[in-house]
């Protein structure tokens, strides 16, 4: 039985969707193996060799960084006995990829360099090399897509309802990590995309994050008097922080205190303050696991500067994250039950229904 239409309401995502191994499978071909997705920060590839393990839909992948400087991502797969090449990102010193199974080793250009045990000229080495995938960089972001005929990735973000592309003028590329967070959500990634989508829920859940945002105590998420999607801060507020007046520099391209913040579908979070940038990626694992990594970004003077107490913003920042992330486990408790059916959205979450909008684009055309 199919839920009720319910007036002035729009239906969200149903029960199934947010539990069912089944869809949770599919999903991760139909939407995150279709599509570009966020990875990380290309400046934790700065040298030669450096490589990094991330999972886009159901794929292990690694990207590194060849001798002419050049990001390259390839299957995180040997292509001898079809080992797990890399366990974990960091330093390759330069070196080639070495399978741990049998000591194959790749170059950084993915050609098989080594074949221990193996004359060269015991098999054609030529026809063997690593099954690459496609990577680009904007903002200082990596994104791996593994569709072959996706548009490229300017193109891909051009075209998101969300406009990422407005937020170039903030220079993100240089700003500087100072800080990665990890945490494992009990949830859904949908669940934690729908939340950040709306602000109804911000005056009962962020009280502390309304009393520097004011306009999210009204449940919207910009002022209506602005036409750049921004939001402003309360009156004596220049800072997203446990602390105002400590003289932090605002990044480039913030003229004035403002916030702003963009969904990059389908796992990218960027929010803008005007002293700093947060990054956050979600990595589904199941119906009901997500993990949600976040970069705090500064700009490199301020990243460098160790008089400066960075930790308010960043505490700040985390606390923010963590109350999101407990609501929504409480929500995936919610949805698990038999008595629920399916979701609603009001006139006032526009924007996770424009999230569902686009799900559906990808999901029931498959």
């Amino acid at each position: 039985m199919s839920a009720p239409e319910v007036k002035g309401l729009q239906k969200s995502f149903t029960r199934d969707e947010y539990t069912s191994p089944e869809v949770f499978a599919s999903e991760l071909e139909t939407v995150f193996s279709k599509h570009w997705c966020y990875v990380g920060r290309a400046d934790k590839l700065s040298h030669i060799g450096d490589r990094m393990v991330c999972n886009v839909g159901s794929e292990s992948i690694l990207i590194v960084r060849n001798r002419e400087s050049q990001l390259r991502a390839y299957f995180n797969v040997c292509q001898h006995r079809g080992s797990q090449l890399c366990d974990e990102s960091g330093s390759g010193y330069g070196a080639a990829i070495t399978c741990p199974y049998h000591a194959w080793s790749y170059s950084l250009d993915g050609k098989l360099v080594g074949a221990i045990h193996h004359e060269k000229e015991s098999f054609d080495r030529e026809c063997i090399s690593l099954k690459q995938v496609r990577v680009d960089e904007w903002q200082g972001g990596l994104f791996v897509c593994l569709n072959n005929d996706e548009v490229p990735l300017l193109t891909w973000l051009e075209n998101m309802y969300s406009k990422p592309l407005d937020l170039d003028k903030f220079g993100m590329a240089g700003l500087k990590s100072v800080r990665t967070t990890v945490d494992e959500a009990q949830a859904n990634w949908k669940v934690l995309v729908e939340n950040y989508s709306e602000c109804l829920h911000c005056s009962v859940v962020h009280p502390e994050f309304c009393e520097l945002v004011p306009v999210f105590a009204t449940g919207r998420t910009i002022d209506k008097d602005r036409d750049d999607w921004g939001a402003n801060l309360a009156d004596g507020v220049n800072s997203i922080s446990f602390k105002q007046n400590q003289g932090l520099t605002l990044i480039p391209g913030m003229d004035d205190k403002s916030l702003f913040g963009a969904y990059v579908y389908p796992n990218m979070l960027i929010d803008v303050s005007p002293d700093s940038v947060a990054v956050t990626t979600y990595i589904p694992r199941s119906p009901n696991h997500t993990t949600v990594i976040t970069d705090y970004l500064f700009p490199a003077d301020m990243a460098a500067d160790s008089s400066l107490d960075l930790n308010p913003v960043i505490d700040f920042n985390d606390l923010v994250n963590h109350q999101d992330i407990a609501v929504s486990e409480r929500v995936q408790r919610g949805v698990a039950s038999s008595a629920f059916k399916q979701a609603y959205h009001t006139e006032m979450e526009k924007y996770a229904m424009q999230f569902v909008k686009q799900y559906r684009q990808d999901t029931q055309t498959h």
